[in-house]
């Protein structure tokens, strides 16, 4: 019985060790936690290499300190492939693709980062980013705008602290109040653009999607060859506005 105690205990303590990442966004050292949880060094140091070993936690060879380890990633990706939402997505999503022969694209915000949990794409086509599990720029993509623009204000200037607003094409916004100036017409039409702003040759048209708390909980994207897209502008508009609206019906989102 003792031992089974112990156990949940160690069990306890690695999760309590994990969770701190949610509110901080730093590394951590072997100090550092043990002043966080009030625990003894030595036994910080067995759980956290414990969770290193598994890849629950990865360690900087240069500061000795500790982040978030990709087992946690694939963990995370495995959920959100499970949940409702991509289930729901992907026949709509598959829609869009055969209607206008270009990948689709749905991404999330998981912590501070976009994420791309789900991409549907034409049969025989060239594997392009970014696929499924790909962090994508925030400033540069439909879906980055969407999820930014549907944020409250205090988690939108968290957001703008951590972006560099890097040039990846002469069409990128490459600066905060280019951006903010872009992020206002999201909001207010639902609908964002990437005019070639992350790969030259590479657009897209997206649009959010909604549950039933009215909160952003995804946002999807046509994204392919930029004179495709171009050259069926508005008829994916129309599908992309129809799309986001209907998903979050679905969802149980009430626009009134």
């Amino acid at each position: 019985m003792n031992h089974s105690k112990r156990l949940i205990q160690s069990i306890h303590r690695a999760s309590t060790i994990l969770e701190i990442f949610i509110s901080e966004k730093k590394t951590f050292g072997i100090t550092e936690f043990s002043q966080k949880l009030g625990l003894p060094k030595t036994t910080i140091s067995s759980i956290v290499g414990t969770l290193e070993a598994l890849g629950y936690l990865e360690k900087d060879h240069i500061t000795l300190k500790y982040r978030l380890g990709p087992k946690l990633f694939q963990l995370g990706m495995k959920y959100a492939t499970n949940m409702d939402l991509v289930i729901t997505a992907r026949a709509w999503m598959e829609r869009l693709c055969f209607q206008f022969r270009e990948p689709v694209n749905v991404g999330m915000l998981v912590g501070d980062k976009i994420i791309i949990v789900l991409r549907v794409e034409p049969e025989n086509r060239y594997m392009v980013f970014p696929q499924a599990g790909s962090v994508i720029p925030l400033h540069t993509t439909c879906i980055g705008k969407l999820l930014f623009a549907n944020l409250d204000e205090e988690r939108r200037e968290e957001m703008l602290a951590n972006c560099t607003f890097d040039r990846l094409t002469n069409s990128t916004l490459a600066s905060k109040e280019e951006f903010l100036h872009e992020i206002n017409s999201v909001k207010k039409n639902g609908i964002a653009f990437d005019r070639q702003e992350s790969i030259k040759g590479l657009a897209g048209i997206g649009g959010p999607i909604f549950n039933y708390t009215g909160n952003i909980i995804a946002a999807f994207a046509i994204t392919g060859n930029a004179d495709n897209i171009e050259s069926q502008r508005e008829e994916i508009i129309k599908a992309v506005k129809l799309t986001s609206q209907q998903m979050s019906l679905q969802l149980g989102y009430s626009a009134v």
